[in-house]
């Protein structure tokens, strides 16, 4: 008995130290996620109002108000450790460990009532990820499972597990509202498996709602009238616009639990193989079987379905709610399938006749052989994951962009970033004070005059207005104050703008697929290619080029490369052939701090012109992945960064060049996505980011 109890001891051990494991690795890895910055702030105002002591404020602290402050507050503690001058960001990771630690405590919570269940639990990735940052889901997690397994664990009305299941349950709203189906399981519990006295329950349920009283601060002053207002805001936010552009179908959740999304949102954390999807197939044949022996559980199951389903709001992270009930459905299976074996087996010796007994020695060169694929497997994947450091992505599916189709992105060098998509554009502005809070809005033709939601190009002029070129004409947005350009206004055939610049004088240029135009401030003025030996009308890129006594507006095409003298008002003498420069298009100019051109070309790859001189480099003189350049730009740093694209196949590289050495990022060893970028931009903070294609765009805090 001895040896049993001290096996389980030992396996409750290993799974409850798995279980941190993983939720301590996530969160030092885990990208800021959408609402951590939104709960930090909260508890970065409540460290506030600790330490100046205005504890009425706390009371009647409205922010966030749709849910309960006790997490918030936890997560206040770290923040009030650190100096009176320390942002939210600062206690960020606190913060998460805070959330990790409860994690843990769930695992060991199920873990100690049925350690098969508690295992499933400690690795069923979406469970790891909410539990692993500054959410809201690891405290009532922990309370609904701590609540329910007391209340079976109690052997009387009133023993000490029944009160501290009471206590468990006036937590879980305190931290959070959705784990309301829990009420149902506790329900059924306490009259159809316990039968307890009905005054018992009454008893049992007073001492929870005054803990969730005590609890919750924002009750005190007005109970009735606050609770009303947190539910209703949740009512209305659930049919606002946000979550109607998310545009999540009725059976979202089921998509949620039958597969392993953050293997796939965060691939560089969650390395490890996952048993999501087994798990959820494993729960509907262990609900068969729990309908027999732990009807609790399909209670549990049911009721949480039940609630997700008809919840307007389809968060993944609701989903936590459901996962304890098929952790243990799904053990219950498990134990099903393992005895069905081990009877055939009797019955049968099919193992005994198809595998032969090992001798010791290859017993231990097959444990040999495994230890060390075992170690090759963890080291690469840390190593992977390690080289996945500085790297984040904003996404339509994990973030604010409208699309993951990234034409052109823009900084304003002031703190905020302007995203052009296929869906309109996007600007993220940051908070001064806490970088990482920040702040969304959308540019479209619903909320906007542009003319198209296709964002092809965008330019700020020296008077700080914002310029947005898409594929059905230009937009100028000044104060909220907006102005629409067409084909007919630049006097040109075309009024796809896929390029915008402008000069000293404060003249928009602008590059179209049939031709180029200027705009003097009350009249635009087209200009005709002829004259510059190009034949192709696509304008691709424009850069405004300061000399010692003028301007030239460098215009990349289609079919090469073109300078006009502003001053003259003619064509610059051009030497293509000196150039270096093939047929392929021109899809970026760009000019560097030291006042030198940057061509990027679809085939030559990249060149250089320094005063008269030509410099080139290709994939046959340097160590450019390949000759296909999309994008140039400086860092602050003062490394060039160029994107480069694959000529036979879809996606790209990203490649940082500081003047003498080239680095390449892979998608393989690197956080970068891979998807072929167009654009460059560097926001306040040093982040780069990298517009792309089809992956939204990647985000990279460069080491150096």
């Amino acid at each position: 008995m001895k040896k049993i109890f001290n096996s389980r001891i030992g396996l409750i051990a290993s799974i409850v130290l798995l279980g941190f494991v993983l939720r301590f690795w996530a969160a030092f890895q885990l990208p800021i996620d959408a609402d951590e910055p939104v709960y930090m702030q909260a508890a970065y105002d409540y460290s506030q109002m600790i330490r100046t002591g205005d504890w009425k404020a706390i009371i009647e602290y409205r922010q966030n108000i749709e849910h309960p402050p006790l997490v918030k507050l936890l997560y206040s503690l770290p923040v009030l450790a650190l100096p009176s001058y320390a942002g939210w960001a600062d206690g960020l990771l606190w913060a998460r460990l805070i959330s990790a630690f409860f994690g843990t405590l769930a695992v060991l919570v199920l873990a100690l009532f049925d350690p098969l269940a508690g295992g499933l639990l400690a690795i069923q990735t979406m469970t790891v990820k909410y539990t692993a940052q500054a959410y809201l889901e690891a405290v009532p997690l922990f309370a609904a499972l701590l609540a329910i397994i007391a209340i079976l664990r109690s052997r009387k009305s009133r023993d000490p597990l029944f009160w501290i299941s009471a206590l468990a349950l006036g937590i879980i709203p305190a931290a959070k509202y959705s784990y309301f189906p829990i009420f149902f399981v506790i329900v059924y519990l306490f009259i159809i498996e316990k039968k307890y006295p009905w005054r018992d329950l009454f008893i049992y349920l007073a001492l929870a709602v005054g803990v969730f009283f005590v609890l919750d601060p924002a009750l005190w002053l007005n109970p009735v009238g606050n609770l009303i207002a947190s539910i209703v805001f949740h009512s209305q936010y659930a049919q606002s616009a946000h979550v109607e552009e998310v545009g999540y179908t009725w059976y979202q959740p089921l998509l949620w639990i039958s597969r392993s999304w953050p293997n796939i949102w965060h691939p560089q954390v969650f390395f490890f193989f996952s048993a999501d999807g087994v798990i959820f197939i494993l729960a509907l044949v262990g609900g068969v079987l729990e309908w027999g022996r732990r009807r609790w559980v399909v209670v549990w199951a049911v009721s949480a379905l039940i609630f997700l389903l008809a919840w307007p709001t389809k968060w993944p992270q609701y989903t936590l709610v459901l996962v304890p009930a098929m952790c243990l459905s799904a053990a219950m299976a498990l134990r099903w399938v393992a005895k069905w074996v081990v009877e055939q087996e009797d019955y049968w010796g099919w193992f005994s006749v198809m595998i032969p007994n090992p001798t010791r020695i290859v017993v231990i060169s097959v444990a040999g052989v495994f230890a060390l694929l075992v170690v090759f497997f963890v080291f690469n994947a840390v190593s992977i994951t390690l080289n996945h450091r500085g790297w984040s992505h904003l996404t339509a599916e994990t973030g604010g962009l409208p699309n993951n189709s990234v034409n052109a992105i823009l900084s304003d060098g002031g703190g905020k970033m302007f995203i052009g998509t296929d869906k309109g554009a996007l600007v993220w502005e940051a908070n001064p004070i806490n970088p990482l809070s920040n702040r969304w809005s959308m540019i479209d033709g619903e909320d906007s005059e542009l003319p198209a939601d296709e964002v092809l190009s965008l330019a700020l002029d020296s008077h700080g207005t914002l310029w947005i070129g898409t594929s059905a004409g230009l937009a100028r947005d000044q104060e909220g104050s907006w102005v629409v350009y067409h084909a007919q206004d630049f006097g040109l055939a075309g009024e796809q703008v896929h390029a915008i610049a402008a000069d000293s004088d404060n003249r928009i240029w602008i590059g179209t697929d049939q031709g180029v135009a200027f705009y003097d401030g009350s009249a635009w003025t087209p200009l005709s290619l002829r004259g510059s030996g190009l034949s192709e009308q696509l304008v691709m890129s424009i850069a405004v080029q300061a000399r010692p006594s003028d301007e030239w507006v460098w215009l990349g095409t289609a079919s090469g490369l073109a300078c006009w003298d502003i001053a003259s008002g003619s064509w610059c003498p051009l030497d293509l052939q000196e150039a270096g420069l093939g047929p392929g298009g021109i899809p970026a100019l760009y000019l560097d701090s030291q006042n030198r051109l940057w061509v990027a070309s679809l085939g030559s790859g990249l060149t250089m012109l320094d005063g008269g001189s030509w410099r080139h480099y290709r994939i046959s003189n340097s160590d450019l992945p390949t000759n296909v350049v999309q994008s140039i730009f400086e860092s602050q740093q003062g490394d060039l960064w160029v994107a480069t694209a694959y000529h036979d196949r879809p996606g790209g590289l990203i490649t940082r060049f500081d003047g003498k050495d080239w680095e390449s990022f892979q998608p393989i060893h690197t956080g970068y996505s891979g998807s072929e970028t167009v654009s460059i931009a560097q926001d306040p903070f040093g982040r780069l980011w990298f517009g792309t294609l089809t992956a939204g765009v990647d985000i990279y805090q460069s080491k150096k």
